[in-house]
């Protein structure tokens, strides 16, 4: 269970947050959305859920345990940025065997099961995708790694219009992410 109690955040020295006085308590098995404007502090949160950024006040704590500078806990998240940051000059599939090393939980063939999915040309360069195949790229990567805890930063961006309302409306991709999150949910 993820506990975020009295999350406060800024940047720079000016002394305001841009987040303060955060709670949450996120149960194994649920999904949550954070929504707010732009520049409201989603991505700010997302990254102090990550343990990617230290809170300045508060505590973020993953079954009891705190995120920030906690190699343990972070290898239970798997995170999809909302822009990503992937060696350019490799190929997916090089992408893929480096996960491979550096994960001891990825699956390469989950990640060509959802590959049948998405589609991606694994012969193709990182900097030769669009920003929503690499976007694809990246949540394979971390789904392949069956994560105790998803976290996606606007995981539609970069998606072209058509790709989006067929993610998002097209029945069989409905049925195919409710079985994926049900299977998540189930292993926990």
């Amino acid at each position: 269970m993820f506990e975020v109690r009295g999350l406060c955040k800024g940047y720079g020295e000016s002394g305001n947050y841009t987040v303060e006085g955060i709670n949450l308590q996120i149960n194994k098995g649920s999904i949550h959305g954070l929504i707010g404007h732009n520049g409201s502090g989603k991505t700010t949160i997302i990254k102090c859920l990550t343990g990617i950024y230290k809170p300045d006040q508060g505590t973020v704590t993953l079954d009891g345990k705190p995120v920030y500078e906690n190699t343990a806990v972070k290898e239970k998240i798997g995170y999809v940025a909302d822009s990503n940051h992937m060696f350019s000059s490799y190929k997916v599939k090089k992408m893929v065997a480096l996960y491979k090393n550096l994960y001891p939980d990825f699956s390469k063939d989950e990640f060509e099961k959802l590959n049948l999915i998405f589609q991606v040309n694994t012969n193709k360069r990182i900097s030769q995708l669009s920003k929503g195949q690499q976007m694809r790229v990246s949540f394979m990567l971390n789904m392949a790694r069956k994560p105790e805890v998803m976290i996606l930063d606007e995981p539609t961006s970069g998606l072209d219009a058509i790709a989006k309302k067929d993610l998002l409306e097209n029945p069989n991709n409905a049925q195919y992410w409710a079985i994926k999150l049900q299977q998540y949910i189930c292993r926990k």
